[in-house]
């Protein structure tokens, strides 16, 4: 194996001679006249899969001095300014180079959390730096034991309260007799509410003690329900009667004087006549009874006068049969909270009884002496005034009273969880007031105040601590330069890069901004995070002005604001003016960039240096197994125009005299798609959301649109070298769709036609 002299270091590529056996570039040999040498600045621009990555592997193969993976080995040549480099020599060729490509991605970075490789790059300044790191660590140290300190002392407190809580919790569920769960969680909600207003909730020791009798009260405890004192009155018509009775005189006619004038006599005699009834003998003493005396006895106690003492025996019988009693409920019977004023509600009914029936009394005596002295008259004894009245009055008072009573029971549940709920809040005020819960607050406020004060000093002082280290830690510095870049890509708040100890190890690992690793990544954030990786790993390098950079699709899956901040990293990274006025130089000794987003391409295009020393390709597909690199087509170069390109490819096609040209046809269905798609969204912009087929059909009409279609989708996919190989008979429908395509331009859009062959002419 030859080497090449060390002298040649500074040799720049100036084409590829040849490749054989390499992916689509089977057999590609270099043609003077289509390809002209590279410059300092070589832009490729081709479709996906024509052949840019392949290329970008060959440039790895001379980066690595060593055949990349999963690569055959292959035969190539590249020319330089001294000695072509090709599969014989390539291991020890001079020259530098780096490649970003999928290849260096795969390598070199690791999207599913886990940690890669660092960058490293040498600081200054380290021993002032480490220095001026101990200072502030020893700062922070303290800073950190003064937090941790009141951090113990506002735990220790809580743990205080907290026992404070639970204790109380116990003992007010155990006083109250709570059923269902009550810790210290619920009395923290009744802290609350209490705290709104805590004179309002206290409770006056008979208030309290009433409540918790309702509070421990069970259903099974209730009282039957009290029966009212219910009462006949009739006193006032009886005595309507005994007047009357007082005043009457019995018929006289027969009347003996002596016994009207000695009541007792005449009493005895009454008594003793009906005994003597058919006797012949007196019962009393034994003698004769003198029949004609025993007449005129008889007629002394007239019908009259028994009708007259019958009536009023009878009305002493009304009268005694009117008297009234009331025997009040026990205490027992009677909820707590009415128990008094039963009582004495009670007492009061009993007392106007009383005087009821002593009005009874009263008139039945006074009927007694009327009995006992018939032929006189008798008056009415005075009694106590609206004794009926007052009855009435202190049995409506009672029944009432048994009415709440009896009411009480029927609001059991409510009153019993209203007794409960005021209880609650009344012992949680006492809560607040004896733990003095306001003053514990403030502390506890201070406390963590100071906590977060201390943290965030020493937060600061970590921060500046890590600017520190970064001077003179290689991969701390990697890290910021990596991260600069990453935000300008993707912005502040997206991905950034951190630096994990794995073992002994200083490593990479990508972390969102919650400080977790970052995972299941965007395809445009794993390319703009690999691609600032590759831009800062070239800092390793030295005498980076002789490095050969070939850069492949450094903005897939990114949208066009990011391509504009890809181009101007690019231009910062690789192009300068040693002076304002100067010309453009690359800083580096060449740089290729490939890409198959033309939006891209014109960028990249614009960037000075634009003179003879910037080269622009064209990488196409021809076959299933080859490809051509060439010099980047007038209608492209000139224009600078991705639709102006793809209209000279199916000119080109349709002047061809051999339209059966497989090369051609390998271009067709993903040019004449792609032509569509722009010309179309350009006369429908309205139509953001519509696909192709529906903005064609507006412009040709459903039939032409579906000829015209059919084939292009067909062929138009990334599987479309497979699907040519196996539908060689289908292959003249990319014919006819292409015609029929053109033919529609010119008759529905001739202006149009006219001025794009205007632009490829020129």
């Amino acid at each position: 194996m030859c080497g090449l002299p060390p002298e040649k270091a500074q040799d720049m590529l100036k084409n590829i001679q040849q490749i054989k056996g390499l992916g689509v570039f089977n057999d590609y040999t270099h043609k003077t006249d289509e390809t002209s040498e590279f410059g300092a600045k070589n832009l490729i621009y081709g479709w996906n899969y024509s052949g840019k990555t392949t290329l970008s592997r060959l440039m790895s193969t001379l980066e690595r001095k060593a055949l990349g993976p999963d690569l055959p080995a292959f035969r190539f040549t590249l020319n330089t300014d001294g000695d072509a480099i090709n599969e014989t020599n390539y291991t020890a060729h001079p020259l530098t180079v780096r490649v970003f490509n999928s290849d260096f991605i795969v390598e070199n970075l690791n999207f599913a959390g886990s940690s890669f490789k660092p960058i490293l790059l040498l600081g200054a300044d380290s021993d002032k730096a480490q220095k001026e790191i101990d200072d502030l660590e020893l700062e922070r140290k303290e800073l950190l034991e003064e937090a941790e300190v009141k951090s113990k002392q506002a735990a220790a407190n809580l743990k205080t309260m907290t026992t404070a809580k639970t204790t109380t919790a116990a003992t007010i569920k155990t006083t109250i007799g709570i059923v269902e769960a009550f810790g210290s969680t619920q009395l923290e909600k009744q802290i609350g509410l209490a705290r709104i207003d805590t004179a309002k909730f206290k409770l006056n020791e008979s208030v309290v003690q009433e409540k918790l009798k309702i509070a421990r009260t069970q259903e099974a405890d209730k009282l039957p329900t009290l029966p009212h004192a219910t009462i006949s009155f009739k006193l006032d018509s009886l005595l309507a009667e005994v007047p009357a009775l007082l005043v009457k005189i019995p018929d006289m006619a027969n009347t003996i004087d002596h016994l009207a004038q000695h009541p007792k006599v005449e009493a005895w005699i009454a008594t003793g006549l009906p005994l003597h009834e058919g006797k012949g003998e007196c019962e009393f003493c034994g003698g004769p009874l003198k029949q004609d005396h025993m007449a005129v006895l008889i007629a002394h106690f007239s019908k009259d006068l028994s009708n007259h003492k019958q009536d009023l025996t009878n009305l002493k019988i009304k009268l005694a049969g009117a008297e009234i009693a009331y025997t009040a409920p026990k205490d027992a019977e009677i909820e707590s909270a009415y128990r008094t004023r039963i009582a004495a509600a009670a007492v009061k009914l009993t007392d106007t009884i009383k005087y009821y029936n002593a009005a009874i009394e009263a008139a039945i005596l006074d009927l007694n002496r009327k009995s006992q002295a018939p032929f006189s008259t008798a008056i009415l004894t005075p009694v106590t005034p609206n004794s009926t009245q007052a009855v009435k009055d202190a049995a409506k008072e009672l029944n009432d009273l048994i009415d709440a009573n009896n009411k009480s029971f029927d609001n059991f549940p409510s009153e019993k969880a209203e007794a409960i709920n005021a209880l609650k809040l009344h012992f949680a005020q006492e809560f607040c007031v004896n733990q003095k819960l306001a003053g514990f607050e403030t502390s506890q406020k201070e406390l963590a105040d100071s906590v977060a004060n201390y943290n965030d000093r020493a937060d600061k002082l970590a921060a500046a601590i890590q600017e520190k280290k970064a001077i003179i830690s290689k991969s701390q510095l990697g890290r910021e330069e990596m991260n600069k870049m990453i935000q300008s890509l993707l912005g502040v708040n997206s991905v950034h890069i951190d630096v994990v100890s794995v073992g002994t190890e200083e490593r990479f690992q990508l972390q969102r901004a919650n400080k977790k690793p970052a995972k299941h990544l965007s395809e445009g954030e794993k390319t703009a995070i690999a691609f600032s990786y590759f831009l800062t790993q070239l800092r390793e390098t030295k005498n980076f002005e002789d490095i050969i950079v070939y850069i492949d699709d450094p903005i897939s899956s990114l949208d066009s604001n990011h391509i504009f901040q890809v181009t101007a990293i690019i231009k910062e990274t690789f192009f300068q003016q040693a002076k304002p006025g100067s010309e453009w130089t690359t800083r580096c000794k060449q740089i290729f960039v490939s890409t198959h987003n033309f939006e891209f391409f014109s960028l990249m295009k614009e960037l000075k240096p634009d003179n003879k020393s910037s080269k622009h390709y064209l990488v196409k597909r021809n076959s299933p197994t080859t490809s051509t690199f060439c010099d980047l087509p007038k209608s492209l170069s000139q224009y600078s125009s991705e639709y102006h390109f793809l209209f000279s490819v199916l000119h080109d096609f349709q002047q061809a005299p051999d339209k059966k040209d497989f090369r051609v046809l390998m271009m067709l269905p993903n040019a004449a798609r792609r032509f569509l798609e722009l010309y179309s969204y350009a006369k429908y912009p309205d139509t953001k959301n519509a696909t192709v087929d529906q903005r064609v059909d507006r412009i040709f009409g459903a039939v032409k649109s579906k000829r015209i279609l059919k084939a292009l989708h067909y062929f138009s996919h990334a599987n479309n070298i497979e699907r040519m190989t196996e539908n060689n008979e289908l292959m003249c429908d990319i014919e006819a769709a292409v015609k029929d395509l053109m033919t529609a331009l010119e008759e529905d859009d001739p202006m149009h036609m006219e001025a794009l062959r205007a632009a490829i002419a020129a």
